[in-house]
């Protein structure tokens, strides 16, 4: 087994954990379900700048990277390991020290037991690291909370922007929802839109930010989505020479006019967040589905002036590591 054997590991852990899923976790040991059932850990290999398995037939590579996938339902991230050590073990529960999960790492080499904000402090993927600084992090996981800024409660059940309304508070206490808004740029199709990890008794100035950010969305047209185009038939053209021809998607691949790519997302999601990385800018993910990346969809981010700056896949980011997708003209 490779840890690739379950596609869309999100949609198992939103549909409860199915006889495929419990199947995956018995058989591959790299693998393991926190005690809630809500989040999912694999240990497995990378290709280096693909979301796929090094045996991949159509993309092979010797330059794989470990990680240590995090999935949830609605989002994923990784945590690249260091490469050369041979792991044997995962597995995760509950430690009351801590009041969080404590996740054990084994491998011939060394064990660490570590938890998900250790890892967050230490193993994030957004900075590439040599494998020896790699190393170096994994050698000193000690399952340690990172000390934390004292979170302000939030105490609101709704907030206010001048652009779209009332917002009320959404499935996380920190997550806005608005009523369903027309947009023009979506041929004045309905969507909703959500501000994330937003703590209005913290982050004062981050409305404001956000309703210019809106603003400026909602001010585009369908012949802005037009001029886009160019840069959605890219990524759709940039995927499938990755993955290789499949009969599947000759309609994809006899597309002549970028225009047309139009016609093969649908919008889901509109999310509005503070970039927390590099420049902490407030920007907007506009997240559709797709025909050609079926797991993880497709993404176009603006920033607060209402620039296009990146075109990419779903992966939760806003910018893209290594410059992935980003746009720089």
């Amino acid at each position: 087994m490779t840890g690739w054997e379950i596609e869309n590991p999100g949609e198992y852990l939103l549909y409860g954990n199915d006889k495929n899923l419990r199947a995956f976790l018995k058989n591959y040991p790299l693998s393991a379900l926190s005690p809630d059932g809500q989040t999912l850990f694999i240990i497995r290999q990378y290709h280096p700048t693909l979301n796929c398995s090094p045996d991949d037939p159509v993309n092979p590579s010797e330059a794989y990277r470990m990680c240590l996938a995090y999935y949830t339902y609605s989002s994923y991230f990784f945590f690249e390991l260091p490469t050369h050590l041979h792991y044997n073990m995962l597995s995760v529960r509950y430690d009351q020290h801590i009041q969080d999960i404590a996740i054990t790492i084994s491998s011939r080499e060394m064990t660490r037991v570590t938890n998900v904000k250790e890892l967050f402090a230490r193993l994030e993927s957004y900075a590439p690291k040599t494998d020896a600084e790699k190393e170096a992090a994994f050698a000193g996981l000690s399952n340690e909370i990172p000390p934390q800024k004292k979170k302000v409660p939030i105490t609101q059940t709704e907030v206010k922007s001048t652009v779209i309304g009332v917002l009320k508070n959404a499935d996380f206490d920190d997550w806005w929802v608005s009523a369903p808004q027309k947009i023009a740029f979506l041929d004045q199709e309905e969507m909703t839109f959500t501000i994330t990890d937003y703590n209005p008794n913290e982050d004062e100035k981050l409305m404001e930010a956000a309703d210019e950010t809106i603003r400026n969305f909602l001010a585009k047209t369908p012949q802005d989505r037009e001029a886009m185009s160019t840069y959605v038939y890219q990524n759709c053209m940039d995927f499938l020479d990755a993955v290789g021809y499949d009969e599947a998607d000759q309609a994809l691949w006899d597309i002549k006019d970028p225009r047309d790519i139009w016609n093969y997302v649908t919008p889901l999601e509109i999310y509005v967040t503070r970039e927390p990385y590099e420049d902490q800018g407030v920007y907007l993910r506009l997240i559709f589905r797709c025909e050609w990346e079926q797991e993880h969809g497709l993404q176009l981010v603006f920033n607060q002036k209402g620039k296009l700056v990146r075109v990419s896949d779903d992966d939760g980011h806003i910018m893209g590591w290594q410059g992935h997708g980003m746009i720089t003209d």
